[in-house]
């Protein structure tokens, strides 16, 4: 009799319960799962989009456009075809080997064929290199957003303003890869990640 009257009771409990809280209780614990499986994933599409940064407090078309007059160099296609995507290797491979590192299997590249994809989207970047992004972890079959992480790195102190954003960037990769290994291993967000990001706390230094 007293089983009955508590399955009774637990029933009708369940049913006055928000069916949004039964609803997020089990997505929470759905989501943690599907956060620690990306472990288990092959490769992962990697891309970079930098048409937000602000440079030196500039566009990257206006910082590009000043760099070349102050140059003897072809400033502009140098930045095209040799600085950025050598920023974006030094980024990807200071990440991939401290992911590789800390034990993780994952390919990370340029994988189109990819379930899950993560894009880099470059905020600023200030005078020394030291540069604010953020990391969008999507589904790359219908590009909706699992997680976000805010990524820093600080720029160097001696060396050509490329070379002050190399540093910027591969401490940046660091701060992904270990951001990113808590996601794995956790199957949620670190503490270190939950303050809000805020351009205006970053220096252009």
């Amino acid at each position: 009799m007293r089983k009955l009257l508590f399955l009774s009771f637990t029933i009708v409990l369940a049913l006055c319960l928000p069916a949004d809280l039964l609803y997020s209780q089990t997505s929470d614990k759905e989501m943690r799962e599907l956060l620690k499986s990306l472990k288990n994933e092959k490769k992962i599409n990697f891309f970079f989009d930098m048409s937000q940064a602000k440079i030196h407090g500039k566009s990257e078309a206006d910082f590009v456009y000043l760099e070349d007059l102050n140059s003897l160099y072809d400033w502009t296609n140098l930045w095209k075809v040799e600085y950025k995507p050598n920023l974006i290797h030094d980024f990807l491979v200071a990440f991939t080997s401290q992911m590789s590192f800390r034990g993780n299997k994952v390919k990370f590249g340029d994988y189109a064929d990819a379930k899950y994809q993560i894009r880099i989207v470059v905020k600023l970047i200030g005078q020394k290199g030291s540069t604010k992004m953020q990391a969008f972890f999507e589904d790359a079959a219908n590009q909706s957003v699992l997680f976000t992480l805010d990524i820093v790195g600080t720029g160097g102190v001696f060396g050509s303003t490329v070379n002050l954003m190399g540093d910027g960037f591969k401490r940046a990769g660091n701060d992904l890869a270990k951001q990113l290994d808590y996601v794995f291993r956790k199957g949620k967000i670190g503490e270190f990640n939950k303050k809000p990001f805020v351009e205006k706390s970053f220096p252009l230094i």
